[in-house]
């Protein structure tokens, strides 16, 4: 797979070009079957890709959060040159899905103790804007839910300083966004 990366970007970008950053299988419901996890790009050049992250449990899309990815998103400060982006976008793909992204809910609270310890009381208004209607004692339950079961929690980063944690809730069959921020 890493390989397929690598001839992709060292090649020259065409009228579409597509980036596979990579696949990760992880059980992140904790029913004991892994989950699929994916990261793909597609654009006109390697300057401005759209990027999916596509989560896929016993063959169906089970989460799917797109974004831009361009050459400013890594550097905005000054225009990197077209070996700095190839080099960043490898390094993007391998950081993504790194082991220490996969977390449990403990030890997903222990991180955010230690990185961002005031947004812990935010779960459950994070949870319920997902909900249609919000309903933030129903995210409240079923944080205390997700706390309790063998799920893994899974943060990424779409680029520059946001992070987002999302986890499984088999009361509601889906993932909620647990934490966003920058």
């Amino acid at each position: 797979m890493l390989l397929a990366v690598l001839l992709i970007l060292a090649s020259p970008a065409t009228a579409d070009t597509t980036v596979n950053f990579g696949v990760v299988e992880r059980d992140l419901t904790g029913d004991g079957a892994p989950e699929i996890l994916s990261l793909t790009s597609v654009g006109r050049t390697l300057d401005d890709l759209a990027v999916t992250f596509v989560i896929r449990s016993s063959g169906q899309a089970v989460y799917t959060k797109s974004w831009p990815l361009r050459r400013a998103s890594f550097d905005p400060r000054h225009r990197i040159s077209d070996a700095e982006l190839r080099a960043r976008l490898r390094d993007y793909g391998r950081s993504f899905f790194e082991a220490s992204k996969f977390m449990t809910p403990a030890a997903f609270l222990s991180w955010l103790a230690r990185s961002a310890r005031l947004r812990i009381a935010e779960i459950p208004g994070q949870m319920a804007r997902d909900m249609t209607p919000p309903d933030a004692m129903r995210a409240a339950g079923i944080w205390q839910d997700m706390q309790a079961a063998p799920i893994t929690i899974f943060s990424f980063s779409p680029g520059g300083d946001l992070v987002t944690a999302i986890g499984w809730s088999a009361t509601d069959k889906r993932f909620y966004h647990l934490f966003e921020c920058c």
